[in-house]
């Protein structure tokens, strides 16, 4: 009886170990189980964060599209010789990354518009004239006064350090972001009579192209009629108008070397200022990479070329206008002289649109001259 019990207990004590063998195996086998679903859990959040981190940093190499307009024809020597390049050297030195759609001829913007659209974010980059709004420039006014600068390289220069160095002139394109500003070739007058002296224009209707321009023809005693660009040629060859104040250059892109009979040389009268900006939001939008990489191929780099190309085009404008036997005045310095005289009061009335306005007009003022000094002495080095 005792080894029977003695027995059960062992038989007992075997199977509770066995009992609790298997719960110690069971209890292994989860938390091993546990353990490796926590890794992988881990695993995917460190290759979701590693994934993360990854895009961030080459976040900046996505393709960028840039929409830029203008009001300008296609083959305008700007757009073939500063926009188009810029376009390809964003794409190239940016591996391809940063694409520049060009859209010329006011197919998406108008010169009246372009700003507004450039600061909406209809596009991202507009190209214009700024005297093609007249009254939303009134700095800009200044340095297309008449009579201003010697050469265009010194209004191009004086244009963009001013913006660089002047808070109220970088106020004036505050809602934009400044990608390049310059001068056109300098004004002459190109006419179906004759323009020597200031009292020629007495009684004769000049097509303009902004205030500074308007303000000059009225003090003179001529009609200023603003008239778009495109319709210069028809206006000019039904009487509408007696001549244009512009650049040579723009004798060649509308052909008035067929409608003028005259033209003036070496009074260089007036530079219109044109501007490149662009909306804020895209810029800032942009990696300091690719900001760079734009500032390095615009600014002084576009002034200095738009320069080079409306040099070129007053020569090639004034060929094409002897050529057709259109009479060449030469403004002899002396000449100009006189015209500078009859309309240096324009300054004045500058300064006292400014003061009115709350622009500190002689502050401004003294820093172009300043910077008409600073471009001629190191011209002369």
């Amino acid at each position: 009886m005792a080894e029977n019990r003695n027995n059960q207990i062992l038989t007992k004590t075997l199977k509770g170990g066995e009992m609790m063998k298997v719960r110690y195996l069971r209890l292994v086998a989860f938390l091993l189980i546990l353990f490796i679903v926590s890794s992988i859990f881990t695993g995917c959040g460190t290759k979701k964060e590693a994934s993360s981190n990854n895009n961030q940093s080459t976040g900046e190499k996505k393709t960028v599209e840039l929409v830029m307009g203008h009001p300008f024809s296609a083959q305008h020597p700007v757009s073939q010789q500063i926009l188009i390049p810029l376009a390809k050297e964003l794409e190239e030195k940016s591996g391809g990354r940063i694409k520049l759609t060009i859209h010329p001829g006011g197919s998406v913007t108008s010169a009246a518009t372009i700003r507004d659209d450039v600061v909406s974010g209809a596009i991202d980059i507009g190209w214009t004239l700024q005297g093609y709004t007249p009254g939303k420039y009134p700095i800009t006014d200044l340095l297309e006064l008449p009579f201003m600068f010697d050469s265009t390289l010194q209004a191009s220069y004086v244009l963009w350090n001013l913006y660089k160095r002047s808070p109220e002139f970088q106020q004036e394109y505050g809602d934009v972001v400044v990608l390049g500003l310059w001068v056109t070739d300098p004004s002459e007058f190109l006419t179906k009579k004759p323009v020597k002296k200031p009292d020629d224009l007495k009684g004769m209707r000049i097509r303009v192209g902004g205030p500074s321009r308007e303000a000059m023809i009225k003090k003179l005693g001529g009609t200023p009629l603003v008239i778009p660009m495109p319709d210069v040629y028809d206006a000019m060859q039904r009487g509408i108008i007696d001549g244009d104040c512009n650049g040579p250059s723009v004798v060649e892109s509308y052909k008035l070397h067929e409608v003028i009979k005259y033209a003036t040389r070496g009074l260089r009268a007036f530079h219109s200022a044109q501007v490149i900006f662009m909306n804020k939001d895209k810029w800032n939008s942009l990696s300091p990479e690719d900001q760079k990489l734009l500032e390095s191929l615009t600014g002084e780099v576009i002034y200095k070329k738009a320069t080079e190309i409306y040099n070129a085009g007053y020569e090639k404008g004034m060929n094409m206008a002897v050529k057709s036997n259109v009479v060449i005045t030469e403004i002899t310095p002396e000449q100009r002289k006189e015209w500078m005289e009859k309309t240096k009061d324009l300054i004045n009335e500058w300064l006292n649109a400014a003061n009115q306005k709350g622009i500190p007009g002689q502050k401004i003022l003294d820093l172009v001259n300043q910077l008409k000094e600073e471009f001629n002495s190191t011209q002369k080095s």
